[in-house]
């Protein structure tokens, strides 16, 4: 029986689809049985009327029947549905104006929300494209409680944490890098993650052509170097070529072999980078001396992910990961004493496994913010629809006084809501996926970053609950407001509407405060990242970054001999300092920002390190003289490097005051001694204290650093920095000829300004996307409060036409009629910046640490976006009232 109700069902589902064929085909019988039964009356001795009324009693009433047929054969429910639809469609084109601004508002408020969802998405809540990806927990470092984010762990501990914890997680991990790829004499600098010989098995992943790392290699140097292609770098560089397998390229100089290529949808594990290749561990790290990357427990470098086995908890995995960090501080108290990890969802160490991620609370600061935008949509939708359902009330009326029932009126104008919703989603969900492809657009200099992540199922989901939000938000109002009002006053009214001072004005008044505070709390939100961005600009870098060209070159690709390369940058630096516009130019192994070193331990003289303890790390940097002239960093005590600080001569340094503060606190550090090696020395004296600066990031507490002269420490690898008195780009093309004038072969790694160093990920990249963002949508609150502001004041000042006019005819004068409305119109702005001004300084708190050199609570910026915003609302509600003020008496009192 069921099986047959439900075939019954849709049978009369599809047949909706042709209901007015079936009617008529039986209207037409049913007439042609009427006309039998009249013939048969006839032939019986009755009238044509008598032999007619007989007729239709014998077959029960011809319309009785019909629609008992109707209801046998139809669904009333979707019959209904549809003539709603169909009714709501023919209300939005003849009112194309107003539907019009509706669906450009909503699309607005839509698009904005779901191009950020669509950003958050992709870099959180998406998990891993791998088998059973809830089973992957980030691992992450801490010390003492603190988080040491990217550093990771050394070699030694990854494989000691790897082997005591595998019963209950498989540990694997990478080293993020960045290699010279070499292959078909045209090199490529590639941003590269080493990773571990169990990284892809334990992910589950298979290749979409030739072979992974294998579980048994990639951990031993010395072994063949191979290299695995990421997929879109592979399309990119070899147009997707098969051949690649088996093919000879060199690595940083270095003879590898392509094995394989990693699966199209894999890009690495990071959100929001896409790597470019894969290498093993060996393959990143061939050195294996004792000071190497695989021996010494102070090189942090590897990032670590575990696979939990089958029914594990990430509890159950934080204790046995606490048992093992114990372990290890006691074996090794000076380097793992006070270590621990942190086993979390790998989607909340995002986009690096980091514990204290602030990355989730920026997310959740910019969702908020979308919603703000949308809200403020709605409230601009529910003005406008409100306004229509004053203007319907009439017709509300004489449907209700004709039988209409009130459920069945809400029902149609809820419909028509729902239906110019969902226009305006549609519109909102393409606008969104613009601004995706436009975010996904965007390139980061050193980094393969990749903020376009498509719409999938969630993106979806989340645009239609704001559609059906926004439905019910700005529609059901004003649908029970048009419906409920009594049928006799609304007729006796005739074409007049609401009163000033009536329950739909306070409600549209209400709404106006609402997107005031709205737009307050968006604008003043969008001012901060703006001063943020603003103090990160203006901090003091320690150099000037302007009129500055930095090339990274490394010899050694070429075979050269540690002769043969000091002699090619002593040539290169005499014909670069030749040039016209060139100022001066200087070598260093690494520049501020862009490319840093590790850190190196540092032994005081006269001071040994106490049992149990590391020496403490710090930065530093192999420099040839010229650099801090070039850089423009000041020397404030004692000398730069000169020419006589030689490889034979005694070993000096120069430290910057952060580290004259720390290790010599009131004592001048000049002609002290420190050593790289231990407590008893080789010792190295300093020489100069130069200026404090920012080495790893723009945003950097100041932090100890050191600088050694090239000359005593040789490095292949350098950066020239030219400082040039013309714009350093037109100077590319002439450093780029005379390094192939020096070698024809020379490879070239990089070159860019320092301006474009500094527009990375390290320098003003997130703090100039977070400004761009918050200030599109604080540009998108402060438009819609204005739009809305206008059109409260402007239809309140229409309702008011005739009251107005009588006003002005008892005597009132024009200045009196504006000052009238612009006082109500400032009395709701005013309520509107005051719970603004609330809501702005409960939402910063959550941002004190997205900010820099500004506080949440900054009193300029409150001031200045509070003055601006109430200018441009008491302008919107000027121009509606100047117009109204100008209304002639006569035309007011015969208004409607």
């Amino acid at each position: 029986m069921p099986m047959k109700k439900l075939r019954a069902w849709f049978l009369r589902l599809g047949g909706l689809w042709r209901k007015e064929f079936r009617e008529r085909e039986f209207g037409d019988e049913m007439e042609s049985h009427l006309q039998l039964h009249i013939d048969d009356n006839l032939r019986a001795g009755m009238n044509a009327e008598q032999a007619r009324r007989h007729a239709l009693i014998k077959l029960g009433g011809l319309e009785q029947t019909k629609e008992a047929y109707r209801e046998r054969r139809g669904l009333p429910v979707f019959e209904t549905l549809l003539q709603d639809l169909r009714f709501a469609a023919r209300m939005l084109r003849k009112n194309r104006g107003v539907t019009a601004i509706v669906v450009l508002t909503l699309a607005l408020g839509v698009g904005a929300n779901t191009a950020i969802f669509g950003l958050v998405n992709g870099l959180l809540l998406q998990r891993l494209p791998v088998p059973a990806p809830e089973q992957i927990a980030a691992l992450v470092i801490q010390s003492n409680g603190a988080a040491l984010g990217a550093l990771g762990f050394s070699y030694p501990q990854f494989v000691e944490f790897r082997e005591q914890t595998s019963p209950i997680c498989e540990v694997f991990g990478q080293a993020l890098g960045r290699v010279n790829f070499t292959s078909d004499a045209h090199t490529d600098l590639l941003a590269v993650s080493g990773v571990s010989g169990n990284y892809f098995s334990a992910l589950g992943l298979r290749p979409a052509l030739g072979r992974l790392v294998l579980p048994d290699e990639a951990e031993r140097p010395g072994e063949p170097a191979i290299v695995v292609l990421g997929y879109a770098f592979w399309q990119k560089r070899f147009g997707g070529d098969p051949g690649v397998i088996g093919k000879q390229v060199r690595v940083d100089g270095k003879s590898a072999t392509i094995v394989g290529v990693a699966p199209k949808e894999f890009r690495g594990q990071f959100a929001g980078f896409e790597l470019d290749a894969y290498l093993p561990l060996s393959t990143e790290f061939p050195d294996a001396s004792p000071m190497s990357f695989w021996n010494t427990r102070d090189h942090h470098v590897i990032l670590s992910l575990g696979r939990l086995k089958t029914g594990v908890t990430l509890a159950q995995a934080q204790t046995r990961f606490d048992v093992v960090s114990q372990r290890l501080a006691a074996q090794y108290p000076a380097s793992d004493k006070g270590v621990s990890v942190r086993v979390m969802d790998e989607r909340l160490a995002r986009p690096i496994p980091y514990a204290n991620n602030a990355f989730i609370m920026f997310s959740a600061v910019f969702l908020i913010l979308g919603a703000l935008v949308l809200l403020l949509a709605c409230t601009n939708i529910a003005n406008i629809l409100m306004a229509r359902a004053s203007v319907r009330s009439r017709e509300m009326a004489i449907r209700a006084a004709l039988g209409g029932a009130r459920s069945r009126l809400v029902r149609q104008m809820f419909t028509e809501t729902i239906l110019i919703a969902l226009f305006g989603g549609f519109a909102g969900v393409l606008l969104g996926a613009w601004l995706s492809r436009l975010m996904g657009s965007i390139t980061l200099s050193g980094f393969p970053l990749r903020l376009g992540f498509g719409f999938d199922w969630r993106v979806f989901v989340y645009a239609l609950a704001a559609v059906l939000f926004t439905a019910v938000f700005a529609g059901l109002s004003p649908a029970l407001r048009a419906t409920g009002a009594d049928v006799n006053t609304v007729l006796h009214q005739g074409g007049r509407t609401d009163a000033a001072g009536s329950t739909r004005h306070k409600v549209r008044g209400d709404l106006m405060a609402a997107q005031v505070a709205g737009s307050l709390t968006l604008l003043i939100v969008a001012g901060l990242f703006v001063r943020s961005l603003q103090s990160v600009e203006s901090a003091d870098l320690g150099f000037d970054p302007n009129h500055l060209l930095n090339v990274r070159l490394d010899p050694s690709l070429n075979n050269y001999s540690e002769a043969e390369t000091t002699e090619f940058y002593r040539s290169l630096e005499a014909r670069i300092r030749s040039l016209p516009a060139v100022q001066s130019a200087s070598l260093a192994s690494s520049v501020p920002i862009e490319y840093a070193d590790g850190k190196q331990s540092v032994y005081i003289e006269g001071r040994p390190v106490p049992s149990g303890q590391r020496a403490p790390g710090v930065m530093f940097n192999n420099v040839d003289p010229a650099y801090f002239e070039t850089l423009r960093t000041p020397i404030l005590s004692g000398r730069a490097f000169s020419e006589t600080d030689a490889q034979s001569s005694r070993r000096v340094a120069i430290i910057n005051e952060t580290m004259a503060r720390y290790f010599w606190p009131a004592q001048n550090p000049i002609g002290k001694r420190v050593s790289l090696v231990s407590d008893a020395g080789p010792f190295i004296e300093i020489v100069g204290i130069a200026h404090d600066g920012r080495y790893r990031n723009v945003t950097e507490d100041p932090q100890p650093y050191f600088y050694l002269p090239l000359t005593q420490n040789f490095t292949a690898e350098r950066v020239l920095q030219i400082r040039s008195s013309m714009p350093p780009e037109s100077l590319i093309s002439e450093v780029q000829h005379e390094i192939l004038a020096l070698d024809g072969n020379a490879v070239i790694e990089d070159i860019q300004t320092m301006k474009q160093s500094l527009n990375g990920a390290l320098g003003y990249f997130m703090f100039r996307l977070g400004a761009a963002l918050a200030a599109a949508m604080g540009f998108l609150g402060l438009l819609l409060a204005a739009v809305g502001v206008y059109g409260v004041v402007s239809y309140a000042a229409t309702q008011r036409t005739q009251e107005l006019g009588i006003r002005m005819a008892l005597g009132a004068s024009p200045r009196q009629v504006l000052a009238l409305l612009l006082k109500q119109g400032a009395q709701l702005v005013a309520a509107g910046l005051l719970f603004g001004l609330a809501g702005a300084w409960a939402l910063t708190r959550a941002m004190s640490h997205m900010l820099v050199g500004v506080s949440p609570s900054d009193p300029l910026t409150y001031l200045s976006v509070a003055a601006l915003l109430t200018f441009i609302t008491l302008l919107a509600c000027w121009i509606p009232a100047r117009r109204a003020m100008r209304v002639d008496p006569m035309v007011a009192l015969r208004y409607e």
